[in-house]
């Protein structure tokens, strides 16, 4: 099964926490007057506060969060604590995510306790108490301990603080298809992925499956009696006709619906029948997230043979909201998926660089004419502010993950042309600001910029020359930051800064963040 971000569900547990008093007095532990000191009258008022506190926290944890049936914990003025109360909750405080405690004279201790016993995530809300709950969070804070205790007095940074908490179950259930040739933690060409996967794996939870780069490619083809030539006599994942027959109809939608196609359906079918291995092998070893390592592969030959490319299965899985880095660039990959968790989008990753002004023009990058540069040289807003990212796994669903808009298929090889590639013209949505976001290669850092588009390029074009222009505020700070982490960034439409800096929070990740 392919288990997308969408699918995974954040779970909060109400945690109602009550103290009845049994007698009648007054004093430093308790206040009012007449009915209010009564033995029976707290259990009317706590009644009706914890139906307010329920009603409140559902009225607003964001989409992806599912609210739990409360569990109760009670006591009176005697200080009992009852053993049997702490375990009849377990079952429901394991399956939680996230516990979000009342608060009250009587019950902070309680609150406390809880932490020690289940060490499970807590976030007191607005409606949690009368006081914004400061104590409880300084009393695990100061203990240093591997959980977390939040008190949000507002709901719109309750909200933020849920959407992070989700994102980082996301990224904890996320789980690489790693196609590898030579080396299982770095590429070829990527000396900036991650330095450890069992360090990402013991920080994040992610976790990484591997399959061998030329038994991926033998399953392209229908299996024969033999077996398959590196794996002689086994039961492998090749392509039956289900697959073909997916994927010619996949092949048939995209070109019927493309705005322009340079390729001819042949070219492009064996890049879809890519597309559906790579499915096949997620959905066999319960992967969401897949990366592949382009120059190993191209030295094979095997692309040129098969007349193939990866950038269509990076594009669609994209659109799926699948996280697929080009180039086995796994922090990109966990970045999308970041982006992903936090926003719904579809994201965009490639080469990211500024485009700086060198001798009284801008400099020439890989996919521009000099021409656009010029022209985008006019406009002085752009001068030591421009940067760009380029790749060529633009898809359908940039600004609306619901939509396809329209788009343009052409070929990767510029002699051969195959190797299908979907092209969108980011220049429709000129203003429009993107997220950018990026592990560093040891995990610890995040990449966190905002930026607005400016220009498109590559819409018509074969190979890697898609290119979004946009231009952030502080160019320098920006570069700086990116030297930290990489030259792969993933982005996606809307400004999610404020979610990505929480997520980082919540992962104990360093934010570089830059405008």
């Amino acid at each position: 099964m392919i288990e997308t971000a969408k699918d995974i569900k954040l779970n909060v547990l109400p945690l109602e926490l009550f103290c009845e008093h049994l007698y009648y007095y007054e004093g430093p532990c308790r206040f009012g007057s007449g009915d209010a000191l009564r033995p029976g009258y707290d259990e009317i008022v706590f009644a009706e506060r914890a139906k307010k506190f329920i009603a409140d926290i559902k009225a607003h944890v964001p989409e992806g969060t599912v609210v739990m049936d409360p569990v109760l914990f009670r006591r009176t003025d005697d200080w009992d604590e009852p053993e049997a109360q702490w375990e009849a909750m377990e079952a429901a405080v394991n399956a939680a995510d996230v516990v979000i405690p009342m608060a009250g004279a009587g019950v902070q201790d309680l609150a406390f306790k809880f932490a020690q016993r289940f060490k499970k995530t807590m976030c007191y809300c607005p409606s949690s108490g009368a006081f914004n709950v400061p104590d409880v969070p300084a009393a695990i804070a100061a203990r240093n301990v591997g959980y977390a205790c939040y008190s949000e007095y507002r709901w719109e940074d309750f909200v933020l603080r849920m959407v992070a908490l989700r994102a980082k179950k996301v990224i904890a259930r996320t789980k690489y298809l790693c196609v590898t040739r030579f080396d299982g933690t770095q590429s070829v060409s990527r000396p900036d992925s991650f330095t450890s996967l069992d360090h990402i794996t013991q920080r994040f939870g992610t976790r990484f499956h591997f399959a061998n780069i030329h038994e991926f490619f033998d399953c392209m083809s229908e299996a024969v009696p033999e077996g398959n030539h590196t794996t002689p006599g086994r039961k492998t994942l090749n392509v039956d006709e289900c697959d073909l027959k997916r994927a010619n109809d996949i092949c048939d939608e995209l070109i019927e619906g493309a705005e322009n196609v340079g390729m001819s359906r042949e070219a492009m079918l064996p890049s879809v029948v890519a597309y559906v291995v790579t499915q096949k092998f997620m959905d066999h070893f319960d992967c969401n997230a897949f990366s592949i390592p382009c120059p190993d592969a191209c030295s094979t030959r095997r692309l040129n043979e098969g007349r193939f490319t990866m950038c269509l299965t990076h594009a669609l899985n994209a659109e799926a909201g699948i996280p697929s880095a080009c180039e086995y660039d796994l922090p990109a990959a966990l970045s999308e998926q970041a982006l992903i968790a936090v926003s719904g989008r579809s994201p965009y990753m490639g080469n990211t660089c500024p485009i700086p002004v060198l001798d009284g023009k801008f400099k020439h990058v890989f996919g521009a004419t000099e021409e656009q540069l010029e022209e985008l040289a006019q406009d002085p807003e752009n001068i030591d502010r421009l940067w760009m990212t380029q790749h060529s796994v633009a898809h359908r669903c940039h600004p609306d993950p619901s939509a396809y808009a329209p788009y343009g298929i052409t070929p990767f090889a510029y002699d051969q042309k195959f190797g299908a590639t979907l092209r969108y013209d980011f220049s429709r949505d000129k203003g429009e600001y993107v997220t950018l976001c990026k592990f560093s290669p040891d995990g610890s850092k995040m990449f966190i910029g905002k930026a607005e588009i400016v220009e498109s390029s590559g819409k018509d074009k074969e190979n890697c020359t898609q290119l979004v222009f946009y231009r952030f505020k502080d160019s320098l700070k920006a570069h700086r930051a990116q030297c930290k982490v990489g030259i792969h960034v993933a982005l996606v439409y809307g400004d999610y800064t404020k979610e990505l800096i929480a997520l980082a929070e919540a992962l104990d990740v360093e934010p570089l963040v830059v405008e």
